[in-house]
C-alpha cells in the first residue's frame, strides 16, 4: 500500500512528456495495480491522451493496459491491429467477443486495483467515460474498479516546459487579438457589424497569428450576453450599435509544427462599453465578478505557498461567497472554472461546486481558467482569465481585465 509521502513525493516529480511513464509513477505511489483505459470509436478522448497520440480509423473496442510497473499492453481487434505505429506497446489482437474477455483477463491478471474512466454515481462527467457494463465486465475478472480522475490528471494534463512556452504564445496572442476587435469595432461602427462579422474578423486574426481553434468565439451583445455559450449565427445576429454592452470569449491553440505536438490552449474573457460611460449597475456587476475572481485566485496562491493545495471545488465556493454577498447569486449559473490543456475544456480538475463537486486537488503543473460570471436579463458580465501552477505558485499567464473597456463611438 502507499503512503501520503509517497504519494507526495510523486506529485512533486516535474512532467516527463510520457503520459504512460507517468502514470506508472502514480500507480505506483497511490497503490493502484494499474490503469485501464478503453475507448470505442473514439468516444473516450481520455485513451488518445494516455497513448499520447491519435491512431486514425479504430473501428472496434480498444484498451490499453498501463501496469503500475512492467511494459504497457493494447488490445484491440484484428482488423485494427495493423494500424498502430511502431512505437506503440505491444498490440495483441482478438477476433471475437471471447478472445478479447480472455485477453482482458489475461492483461489484469492478479491486479487488484484497477483505474478506470468511472466516476461514482456520475459526481464527474469528464471522468465517467465508460458505460456500467465495462465497469461490470472488468469487475467480473476480479479487480476492484477505482476512478482513474486523479491518474488521468496527472500522467496526461500537466504541461511540460514546451507547452507551457505554447500556452504563453497563445494568451499572449489571444490577448493582443481581443484589444485590437475592441478598437476594430469602434472604427468601424458606421458599418452595422453583426456580432458574427466580428467573430469573422477574429477568426482571421486567430490564422494570421498562427492560432487553430475548434469553435468559437462568443461576441455577444446587450442582452445575448446573458447567454454564457452564445454562439453568434449568420442572419440571425444584433447588429452592434454605437451604446450598448459587448462580451468577446476566444480561445485557441498554437498551431503544431510537427504531427502529433500537442500545444496547449488559452482562453479569455473580455467586456466592454460602447458609447456612454458604463450604468452604475453594470459597474458594480463588473466590480463584483472581477473581485469574485480575483478571491478566488488570491485563496489558490495561498493555499499553493502555504504547501496545502486545495480542491477544484472549494476555489469554486471562495468566488460563489463574494457573488452571493453582493446579492447576484442566482446569476451565476456555471461552474467558475475548467481544467485547460490541449482541448480548451480539458480533462484534469475543474473549478466546480456548483455543477459538480470537483474533489480533486489542483495539483502543479496543470492550467485552469478562472472566469466568474453574473447573467442579467439585460447583459451578462463574466471575466476569465487563465493561471498556471509553477514551482513558484499560480501565474496568470495573460492579462487581467481590472476596467470596463470603453469603445468610443462618436
Amino acid at each position: 500500500m502507499a503512503n501520503s509521502s509517497e504519494l507526495s513525493l510523486a506529485l512533486a516529480s516535474p512532467p516527463s512528456g510520457n503520459p504512460i511513464h507517468d502514470a506508472q509513477v502514480y500507480l505506483q505511489a497511490s497503490g493502484i495495480d494499474g490503469w485501464l483505459t478503453r475507448d470505442y470509436r473514439y468516444t473516450n478522448p481520455v485513451f488518445e491522451s494516455a497513448l499520447g497520440y491519435r491512431v486514425d480509423h479504430l473501428t472496434r473496442p480498444v484498451w490499453l493496459w498501463i501496469p503500475s510497473s512492467g511494459k504497457p499492453r493494447l488490445l484491440a481487434h484484428d482488423v485494427d491491429t495493423g494500424r498502430f505505429p511502431e512505437t506503440s506497446p505491444n498490440v495483441t489482437g482478438y477476433a471475437n467477443r471471447l478472445q478479447m474477455v480472455e485477453q482482458l483477463s489475461k492483461m489484469v491478471g492478479s491486479a487488484s486495483k484497477v483505474a478506470m474512466e468511472y466516476s461514482p454515481l456520475y459526481e464527474l462527467p469528464r471522468v465517467g467515460r465508460v458505460d456500467a457494463g465495462t465497469v461490470e465486465l472488468i469487475r467480473s475478472l476480479g479487480p476492484e474498479i477505482v476512478s482513474s480522475g486523479d491518474v488521468i490528471q496527472f500522467a496526461t494534463e500537466r504541461w511540460t516546459p514546451e507547452q507551457l512556452q505554447s500556452h504563453f504564445f497563445a494568451v499572449d496572442a489571444l490577448d493582443n487579438i481581443v484589444k485590437q476587435t475592441f478598437k476594430y469595432v469602434g472604427e468601424n461602427i458606421r458599418w452595422a457589424l453583426t456580432e458574427h462579422d466580428i467573430a469573422e474578423h477574429i477568426r482571421g486574426r486567430f490564422d494570421r497569428a498562427g492560432l487553430e481553434f475548434d469553435d468559437g468565439p462568443v461576441v455577444a451583445f446587450n442582452e445575448h450576453s446573458s447567454d454564457p455559450h452564445y454562439d453568434p449565427k449568420p442572419g440571425e445576429s444584433a447588429i452592434i450599435r454605437r451604446e450598448g454592452w459587448l462580451l468577446i470569449d476566444l480561445w485557441g491553440r498554437k498551431k503544431p509544427e510537427h504531427e502529433g505536438q500537442r500545444n496547449i490552449s488559452a482562453d479569455i474573457t473580455w467586456t466592454a462599453k460602447l458609447g456612454e460611460e458604463p450604468t452604475g449597475e453594470q459597474q458594480k456587476v463588473f466590480s463584483t465578478v472581477t473581485s469574485a475572481r480575483d478571491a478566488a485566485f488570491q485563496l489558490l496562491e495561498d493555499r499553493v505557498l502555504s504547501g496545502d493545495n486545495p480542491a477544484g471545488w472549494e476555489l469554486d465556493q471562495a468566488a460563489r461567497e463574494v457573488i452571493d454577498k453582493a446579492g447576484y447569486g442566482e446569476y451565476f449559473v456555471h461552474r467558475l472554472g475548467h481544467s485547460l490543456g490541449y482541448e480548451v475544456h480539458s480533462n484534469g480538475v475543474n473549478l466546480d461546486n456548483w455543477e459538480t463537486k470537483d474533489t480533486r486537488t489542483v495539483i502543479n503543473s496543470i492550467g485552469v481558467t478562472i472566469e466568474p460570471g453574473i447573467y442579467l436579463p439585460e447583459f451578462g458580465v463574466r471575466s476569465e482569465m487563465d493561471v498556471y501552477l509553477g514551482e513558484d505558485g499560480p501565474e496568470i499567464t495573460g492579462k487581467r481585465q481590472t476596467e470596463i473597456v470603453r469603445i468610443e463611438t462618436s
